[in-house]
């Protein structure tokens, strides 16, 4: 998880795509294992960096834990008022949360519904801005196993047809052209004009002497 914080902070951090600063998902799989591991990890590699644990925004269900107001801030996440970066998730985030600017999705450890891997992932392969944009995806080797086989049986594709998506790239011969070159020419009318002439009779052509 360390890795993946510290790539993402690299690749992103604070930087604002339509105004709206990045997020990263991070799920977990009970609320026990969110609360007692996932939490304390992020703070201290966030306190690491000297990262506001302001930006960290949980939403697990459970009232005791996700207050009102963190409800509220989730529904704001895709806003340019929303400053959470950071958000741990307990089943929530899956199918039906459009959040464009979520950059990155950790699932580090398989979750029972096989189905919720191929859902977390899709989270964050959402159109933004006016150029691609690299999503990034942090899974164990379970997961990712899981993820190939439901590309497979949903989309007819495979992970590696994924990776390689963005990355179908043809190389073009360019050659530089001089600007054409301007000459004045000055137009100059000539008139020409033809006469009959008459020619005396009587003339003598003998030699003279």
């Amino acid at each position: 998880m360390r890795n993946a914080i510290l790539e993402f902070w690299k690749h992103f951090g604070e930087k604002r795509y339509e105004g709206m600063l990045p997020k990263m998902a991070i799920f977990a799989t009970t609320i026990e294992e969110l609360t007692k591991e996932v939490r304390p990890i992020v703070e201290d590699i966030l306190a690491e960096l000297d990262i506001s644990l302001d930006k960290i925004l949980v939403n697990v269900g459970d009232d005791k834990i996700t207050s009102n107001d963190d409800l509220r801030e989730f529904k704001n996440l895709d806003t340019p008022h929303s400053n959470k970066q950071f958000i741990l998730l307990v089943n929530k985030g899956k199918e039906g949360w459009n959040c464009r600017s979520l950059f990155c999705v950790t699932l580090h450890r398989q979750p029972d519904s096989r189905v919720f891997v191929l859902q977390a992932t899709m989270r964050c392969l959402r159109s933004i801005g006016e150029v691609q944009e690299t999503a990034l995806v942090y899974l164990s080797k379970e997961n990712v196993e899981i993820l190939d086989k439901e590309l497979q049986e949903n989309f007819k594709i495979t992970l590696e047809d994924m990776k390689n998506a963005g990355d179908q790239r043809k190389t073009y011969q360019v050659k530089t052209v001089p600007p054409p070159v301007k000459i004045k020419l000055k137009r100059i009318r000539k008139l020409h004009k033809l006469e009959e002439k008459t020619i005396q009779e009587g003339i003598n052509l003998a030699w003279m002497k």
